[in-house]
């Protein structure tokens, strides 16, 4: 004589696998919602990129006016008597003004 298996909760019949995901309001609801999250993050990806983007190329300006500042100096000297170069002041090309002369390591 044999004897059928217990049913378990794998064997037991629902409706959820009748509707499908156009009629879900909920499932739509939280797709759209996660979508504006990954749209979010993206947003605040690409700013921090642009700022990083606009703090090189106010940190390349910075060095090209260094350059052409020495550069003037080097050939003063050959000229003649030793005359200083001003520094850029905030106003050129987005430097910020010159505190002294450091090296950052």
């Amino acid at each position: 004589m044999k004897t059928q298996p217990r049913k378990g909760l794998q064997d037991i019949r629902t409706r959820s696998g009748l509707t499908g995901e156009a009629e879900n309001p909920q499932r739509k609801f939280l797709r759209v919602a996660s979508l504006e999250l990954k749209k979010s993050l993206c947003n605040k990806v690409r700013d921090a990129a642009r700022k990083r983007s606009q703090e090189m190329d106010r940190k390349i300006a910075e060095l090209d006016g260094e350059k052409a500042r020495l550069l003037a100096a080097g050939h003063a000297a050959e000229q003649g008597p030793a005359e200083l170069v001003p520094a850029p002041t905030a106003g050129d090309a987005g430097a910020r003004p010159r505190r002294g002369f450091a090296l950052k390591y």
